[in-house]
């Protein structure tokens, strides 16, 4: 059911606005984004749509397909549901338009929950332009984007970078969006010719503990106290002979690696070189598993199959303790590929595709 019907089976009315925001795959660049530093993710065909009404009282109604049942809070209350990412967008909102008071909304996604493909931030940001276009709000995509990683902040207690926001609000099919965490410049840029980003379930739903993600960050922001420097954006592999405890060199070492990674893919692009690109997703699977150990058994299995069955390249995407892998393989290739991931990985499913061709 579309969230508009959704809206309508359970209020009995039509919604006053529906708008929607997709979800995104990110192709390299993983944990670098709140160290300030590269990201290239792109948006995929699955999405979020909101359908919503704006009430009299500070009342906040909402019903999903993904979960399944009404709920109900008051704009000064914080139960730990999905629920919670409204309340922060109309508190953002209020502060553009102090009119705005509760909301009725209806919520359904095509991104499957838990897989790493930003459901979260396509929520924020399908809210915030439902929000804004009902109140005749205008606000610049980059800006939406910095709100909803507020929202992600302060209402859901993930201490989380911008690029799911800025991908979700920027960008572009069929093209990467080369995003600069410190600036928030962006590039889109045409993914290769030929050749497909696959998308695959591991099986295994990524259950982001909201400890070991923000356990994740404080790491790396301890490194950088360590090295005396406002982020591992400005950190080399060198200077991280300074870092005498383990753990934390291990983490520095993959953000320092990856973003690098980043730049090289760029160039990768840039230069039509996709089985460079697939070396550099390996290493960026590597470093997230043995480094900055976010990696599954399960996700694991789905990156080995991948390179056994040909593969360029295959690494986890997303926060990673579960969720997806994305792969990059030939289009003439690509029915073969994932038949044999899938036959290996019984618990795994495709996704999606990405490619210049089928998104464009």
């Amino acid at each position: 059911m579309s969230s508009a019907e959704i809206f309508y089976s359970f209020f009995q009315k039509e919604p006053s606005m529906t708008t929607s925001a997709h979800g995104r795959v990110n192709l390299i660049g993983e944990h670098t984004d709140y160290n300030n530093g590269f990201v290239l993710p792109s948006l995929i065909p699955q999405s979020i749509e909101v359908s919503i009404n704006l009430r009299d009282d500070d009342k906040i109604i909402g019903i999903s397909s993904e979960f399944g049942e009404l709920r109900s809070l008051t704009s000064s209350s914080n139960d730990g549901s999905w629920l919670d990412f409204v309340r922060g967008a109309i508190y953002f909102c209020q502060k553009i338009s102090p009119s705005i008071k509760g909301i009725e909304v209806a919520v359904s996604s095509t991104i499957p929950s838990g897989s790493g493909l930003s459901s979260s931030a396509a929520l924020e940001i399908a809210l915030l332009r439902a929000i804004t276009k009902l109140k005749d709000i205008s606000i610049h995509s980059q800006e939406m984007a910095k709100i909803g990683q507020k929202i992600e902040h302060q209402f859901v207690g993930i201490q989380c970078g911008i690029m799911d926001q800025m991908a979700s609000a920027c960008g572009t099919f069929g093209q990467a969006v080369f995003l600069d965490c410190e600036n928030l410049q962006t590039e889109s840029m045409p993914v290769f010719s030929d050749h497909s980003f696959v998308i695959i379930h591991s099986g295994s739903t990524r259950k982001l503990s909201h400890g070991k993600y923000n356990e994740r960050k404080n790491e790396t922001l301890k490194a950088s106290e360590i090295l005396e420097i406002p982020s591992l954006r400005h950190a080399t592999i060198d200077q991280l002979i300074k870092i005498e405890d383990p753990i934390i060199k291990k983490r520095a070492k993959h953000i320092v690696s990856e973003n690098d990674r980043v730049l090289k893919a760029v160039l990768c692009l840039e230069k039509d070189d996709p089985i460079s690109f697939g070396e550099l997703m390996n290493s960026s699977h590597q470093s997230m598993r043995d480094d900055y150990e976010i990696s599954s058994e399960e996700l694991n299995q789905v990156v080995d199959s991948a390179n056994k069955n040909g593969a360029l390249g295959a690494r986890l995407t997303g926060a990673g303790f579960g969720g997806c892998v994305v792969l990059l393989t030939t289009n003439n290739e690509l029915t073969s590929v994932s038949k044999s991931i899938l036959e290996e990985c019984p618990q795994a499913y495709l996704v999606t595709t990405i490619s210049k061709e089928l998104n464009s």
